[in-house]
């Protein structure tokens, strides 16, 4: 095949016009695909982890929180159950204070009251006459005969009953050399409890002002007050709040016999005092 070229010159030396076969106008080049590397850059990576980061860091918190909430929620819970089996023993040993019936008032059977303080960092000290299982148990050998319990808030410091404490000895039948403080050993009855507040109903003016009239101190040590006012303040949940607070008020109904004893009669009626004959005079 001979190979023709054309120069654009003639035979004559003329210039010749190039032309371009029609079938080559149509053809198209095809594009070359660009190739592209599929990644991310350092920004996007950056901005990727610190929006991870902020997230984890919400879901800990939130998390946290929850847990924090439902411990106090079941700290509450047992510190509620505590204050109210604890208030329902005083109430009970209250209700069941006990005087004997013997026409004058004895103060080995009177209601005693130590002052504490006020508010939550009370420290109150109270002790009656009872007599049932109430602030000693079921097992308490000298549960059905008229002993003695002193209620009061221990520290901690001098025996191993923190929190509010009972002791409970036998009114009757002790020795001479009985001591109760060295004697009896406090129990505790709940380690929660951080204060005990203590208010009595005035003797000789219960209501002031259409309002019960409730006193700081009782120095009636030979009777019962007609009503007690006990407040309990319980360990907060958590340790900067305040102390939970638990009230109730209790009437005793022993009063009226501690107040005006009652004088022993006969079958005949009262009993007069019976009078020695006078001698004669002999002159």
């Amino acid at each position: 095949m001979m190979e023709c070229r054309n120069n654009g010159m003639s035979d004559e030396g003329g210039e010749m016009p190039l032309t371009v076969p029609s079938s080559l106008t149509n053809v198209r080049v095809a594009a070359l695909p660009v190739i592209r590397t599929a990644g991310f850059t350092l920004l996007e990576l950056l901005m990727a982890i610190m929006i991870l980061s902020i997230m984890m860091l919400l879901s800990f918190f939130c998390f946290d929180a929850v847990v924090q909430s439902w411990n106090a929620g079941m700290e509450m819970s047992d510190s509620m159950g505590q204050a109210d089996h604890v208030m329902e023993q005083v109430v009970s040993g209250l209700r069941s204070a006990y005087y004997p019936d013997t026409g004058v008032q004895l103060d080995d059977y009177g209601f005693q009251f130590k002052d504490g303080g006020e508010g939550p960092e009370a420290h109150d000290w109270i002790s009656w006459v009872k007599i049932g299982r109430a602030l000693v148990g079921e097992e308490c050998g000298f549960a059905d005969s008229p002993h003695r319990v002193n209620v009061f808030v221990d520290d901690g410091e001098k025996s191993d009953s923190k929190g509010l404490a009972v002791s409970a000895w036998r009114v009757d039948l002790q020795l001479d050399e009985f001591d109760p403080e060295e004697d009896v050993t406090p129990v505790s009855l709940s380690p929660r409890v951080v204060g005990l507040n203590c208010r009595m109903l005035d003797k000789d003016q219960p209501m002031k002002d259409d309002e019960p009239n409730w006193q700081d101190e009782w120095k009636f040590s030979n009777s019962i007050p007609k009503a007690v006012e006990i407040t309990l303040y319980m360990e907060p949940p958590k340790e900067d709040d305040e102390p939970l607070e638990v009230k109730r008020i209790v009437e005793i109904p022993m009063f009226d016999l501690s107040q005006n004893p009652r004088q022993k009669t006969s079958a005949k009626g009262p009993q007069t005092p019976v009078v020695p004959p006078v001698p004669p005079v002999v002159k």
